[in-house]
């Protein structure tokens, strides 16, 4: 006969009276603040990591005029949609094709990698207050905490996010119950668990007080998804961890951007769009006046791909 599954019990830590959130008085924000120096060095280890495969080895991105260029036409050629994209390359002038094309897509990649950063930032500034570890997945994180007038501590089995919009509506409830199902596996606590989905980054804009960017995640219903997991915003995390405030934690790795991920398409602007303007016309893409013709470029996209497909062997 097959086991019952058995539910989470509720976990045995103070609790806000009359609520399932965990009391404020576990958490106060870090006094004295975090030193800057250990901050920096948080940054640029969360930096290190997100920039490198899971191999460890640092991810090859253009970095030269050529290289860049390549890249745009590579880009063009495999991503541009055949009607929106074919008219839309057409209304530009070749030399503003690498500008709109190669910036976007170089910040594109970009974003992938801080919203790496974000959860390794999250890991690494808690790596210097308590014995921290990786999660079984990217962004997750175990932690053991001590916790004021609660002397058996914390295990927070915590899962970081760059924003809400990373983890929301359906995601959540999965996000969660991932948490706790690692957490209830543990055979060796010696003290309660608290899971955690924090977020990195202020909703909207605006980042909550401290007091106020905690909450229990509910259903559609209005039911808990667990009563042992807790939202965490930025409002919260970074004084707790750091005793600072958000803006201080940003501002602090906006000065590291461009040792870790450098803007090269901006770097190189004027002299990839005179070498794509001339790659462009050596392809024939381009008409009298110097604009993309819509009729060769759908071709250059899409006419190749079917030549080639027809020519494998049946």
């Amino acid at each position: 006969m097959a086991k019952k599954k058995i539910g989470p019990s509720l976990q045995d830590y103070p609790r806000e009276r009359g609520f399932l959130l965990s009391d404020i008085k576990l958490f106060p924000p870090l006094v004295p603040p975090m030193n800057k120096n250990i901050i920096e060095e948080a940054i640029d280890a969360a930096f290190k990591r997100c920039i490198r495969d899971k191999k460890g080895q640092i991810k090859r991105t253009p970095d030269t005029p050529e290289k860049l260029v390549t890249a745009c036409i590579k880009h063009l050629r495999e991503r541009s949609d055949p009607i929106l994209g074919s008219y839309f390359i057409s209304q530009l002038k070749a030399e503003d094709i690498f500008e709109l094309d190669a910036v976007s897509h170089e910040m594109q990649r970009h974003r992938m990698h801080i919203g790496i950063f974000y959860q390794y930032l999250i890991l690494e500034l808690m790596r210097k207050r308590w014995p921290v570890f990786d999660g079984s997945r990217e962004g997750d994180i175990v932690a053991d905490i001590n916790t004021p007038g609660f002397e058996r501590g914390l295990r927070l089995y915590m899962s970081v996010k760059k924003s809400k919009d990373t983890v929301g509506g359906q995601d959540i409830g999965g996000v969660i119950k991932r948490l706790e199902n690692v957490a209830k596996e543990e055979k060796n606590l010696t003290s309660p668990y608290l899971c955690i989905v924090g977020v990195a980054t202020p909703a909207k804009g605006k980042i909550a007080g401290f007091n106020e960017d905690r909450a229990i995640k509910c259903n559609k219903d209005g039911q808990p998804y667990s009563q042992n997991c807790e939202y965490w915003g930025p409002g919260f995390i970074f004084p707790y961890v750091t005793g600072r405030e958000p803006i201080e934690i940003y501002m602090k790795a906006i000065k590291r951007v461009a040792t870790y991920l450098p803007f090269k398409t901006l770097e190189f602007k004027e002299e990839c769009s005179r070498l794509l303007k001339e790659k462009l016309k050596s392809l024939g893409l381009l008409d009298k006046t110097d604009t993309i013709n819509q009729e060769k470029f759908l071709s250059f996209i899409v006419e190749n791909k079917v030549e080639k497909k027809s020519q494998k062997p049946k």
